[in-house]
């Protein structure tokens, strides 16, 4: 609207390396280790992500998933466990709480599928986490998400809102373990080679030399 196209320059964000050797997927788990890692906000898809798991459940798919990240005044820990007990998932899902550094990053490696159902993003540097740690993604198409993973490449993107359309793929994702894993491969690899953060520095440097 203000400004030309050509007057626009991308970076896309990169985040520091955790680990200084290839961290590929060695996870092990006979029933799939599902992993949300926010804030616990409606709009980070909190609730539809849990009427998805429900859905599963009711289709008799085993899974264990777990939530990581702070309580805020839409959701606390109680609160929480009110909407897990009401869709009947005290056995699949469970609460861990804010973690960081390596007590997060062992969430990651715990984990078989990384889920996002958010409704407000930009570009979620969460996902750039999980594919470090070569976790297939899922999560919606909202804000830069679309330049983050590549549809049945790195992971899929599913509509806002759409526990059914979540479900669904999550449930692919679990039948399929293999192409699971392949796809968590590839988005390591992407990870390294677009989100790294000496990637993200020579982007903006070479932005600015042509800026100069």
């Amino acid at each position: 609207k203000y400004v030309k196209r050509e007057d626009v320059y991308i970076c896309p964000n990169g985040i520091p390396s955790s680990c200084k050797e290839e961290m590929e997927a060695r996870r092990n788990n006979v029933i799939p280790h599902l992993l949300f890692l926010s804030n616990l906000l409606i709009s980070k898809g909190v609730i539809v992500l849990l009427d998805a798991l429900r859905i599963l459940k009711e289709k008799g798919y085993l899974f264990n998933c777990q939530y990581v990240g702070g309580e805020t005044a839409e959701i606390n820990a109680m609160q929480f466990v009110v909407e897990v007990e009401r869709r009947k998932l005290n056995d699949r899902v469970a609460y861990a709480g804010r973690k960081v550094g390596e007590e997060k990053n062992t969430f990651f490696q715990q984990a078989d599928i990384f889920i996002l159902p958010t409704m407000n993003e930009c570009f979620p540097l969460v996902l750039l986490e999980a594919m470090q740690h070569g976790v297939a993604c899922i999560a919606s198409h909202e804000g830069g998400i679309v330049d983050i993973i590549d549809e049945g490449e790195t992971g899929y993107i599913v509509p806002m809102k759409d526990a059914l359309a979540l479900a669904e793929k999550v449930a692919y994702c679990m039948e399929h373990r293999d192409l699971c894993r392949e796809m968590g491969r590839k988005g390591r690899m992407k990870f390294e080679c677009e989100f790294t953060l000496q990637r993200f520095e020579e982007r903006m440097c070479d932005i600015l030399k042509k800026l100069v």
